[in-house]
């Protein structure tokens, strides 16, 4: 019988481990972008390359502010990014590409125009 409970105490502690919480890991699987707009007149940026199931995407963000978290997209590997004078991507001004790392310790990788 003390087998038996023995046996039992250790998959419940399994269990128990199995089911706790575990902590959340930030940026495994691509990140989303935080455009820091360095020279003050980038007024939207088109963003393009692969999101995180590798699919190729493309959204225009408009960048109001000095740092604009370009939240809800999600990129990882070679990306490039068209800035605007304008909301809405019109009146090009410049594009640039970078690289997106799959791991990264936040969600948000931030570039500079």
């Amino acid at each position: 019988m003390s087998k038996i409970r023995s046996a039992l105490s250790v998959a419940g502690a399994l269990a128990a481990l199995a089911f706790a919480a575990s902590p959340a890991s930030a940026g495994t699987n691509g990140q989303q972008i935080l455009f820091s707009d360095d020279r003050g007149d980038t007024y939207s940026v088109l963003v393009s390359g692969h999101n995180q199931d590798g699919q190729p995407a493309s959204h225009c963000f408009n960048t109001p502010a000095t740092d604009n978290y370009l939240s809800g997209w999600w990129w990882k590997g070679t990306v490039a990014v068209t800035g605007y004078a304008r909301s809405g991507c019109s009146g090009e001004l410049y594009d640039f590409g970078f690289t997106v790392p799959t791991d990264w310790s936040s969600d948000y990788y931030q570039v500079w125009d």
